[in-house]
Order: structure tokens, then sequence, then C-alpha cells
């Protein structure tokens, strides 16, 4: 019984282990999580794959890194070269966000490795890996020269937009049941 027990408790700490929550940045109110498995993610499967996770109630997307305060916090989780959410294959030399809030929109924070972009190898490279030099730096890689390139990925949560927080939807509520009661008391 004993032995059972403990290959039981050594399993749950195996799948606490592999299952780690996402970290809260303070500064923005986002989680953020690194997510690599030996062999790695496409962009397209890290794209998709992300959208498939939640935290909180909140579906997860590759990251979108606005500022120079989220790319430090982002890259203080893992030094690892990981893709977040920009590609220019829409328009060559035109980063944009494909997933999150900003999807859609241009970069307007970058931190590029000295001498990226470059779109090598004639061939082209449309999506961006955090973490390829000193500093977290980016790169643009992937498709169409490295299509079979894999690494890990950056998931972000962040409460969606126009969504009232759930305390406030509390109050709400018990605003609604307190008028209900006093209605109630009139007739």
């Amino acid at each position: 019984m004993k032995k059972k027990l403990a290959v039981f408790v050594a399993g749950l700490a195996l799948v606490a282990a592999a299952s780690a929550a996402p970290t809260l940045n303070p500064t923005n109110g986002h989680y953020y999580d690194y997510i690599g498995v030996p062999g790695g993610f496409t962009f397209a499967e890290a794209l998709a794959n992300a959208g498939t996770l939640t935290h909180a109630g909140w579906t997860g997307y590759l990251a979108t890194v606005t500022d120079m305060s989220e790319h430090t916090f982002i890259t203080s989780l893992t030094g690892a070269t990981a893709w977040i959410a920009a590609t220019d294959a829409a328009a060559e030399g035109t980063f944009r966000w494909v997933a999150g809030p900003e999807a859609g929109s241009v970069l307007s924070f970058t931190n590029w490795s000295a001498g990226e972009p470059n779109n090598c190898c004639s061939a082209g490279e449309d999506e961006v890996v955090i973490n390829w030099g000193a500093g977290g730096t980016w790169n643009d890689i992937g498709n169409p020269s490295f299509p079979d390139y894999r690494v890990g990925y950056i998931v972000e949560f962040s409460a969606p937009t126009g969504v009232p927080e759930p305390g406030s939807l509390a109050l709400a509520l018990l605003a609604l049941a307190g008028l209900g009661a006093a209605k109630r008391r009139k007739q």
C-alpha cells in the first residue's frame, strides 16, 4: 500500500511540474507561459496551439510584445528561442501581429538582433522568434526559407476587451438582486 501511494504521489508531482501555471506580469496584468516540447513547433503549430490554451477563463494567443517592459518580462521566463505572433507574410517588410488584441496591427515596438530582419536566403523569412541573440533580441525566420524550423513559443493570456471583470459582474448581479427584493417588498 505504501509503495502504491508513493508511486501515486510521484506521478502527481510529475503532472504538476509538466503543467506549471502561467506567470503574471504585474505591469500589464497579463499572464505568460513558455511552451516547449522536444522537437518544438512550427510557427503555424504554435499559432494554432496557443489558441487552444486557457488560464483563469481566458483564451491564450501567441504573445504580442508591445513595449520593452513586456519584452523584459517575457525574456525573464526563458532564455530559449521562441515564436511570438509577428509576421510579414502578407507584405514583405511590414511586420504585423497575427494574434491577440493587436491582431492586424503593425508592430509599434521591436527588438531586432543586429542585421535583422533580413529576409534571408532569397526565398524569404516571414515569422519572428524572440531570444535569438543577447538580451532576447528578435530574428525573422520561418516560411518559406525555413518551413520546418521548430522551437517553443510564448503564450499570452489577457482579459477579453469589452468584457466586465468578474468583480464588476458580481456587483451588477448583487444590484439586480437588491432591486428585485425591493420590488417584491413594495408589492
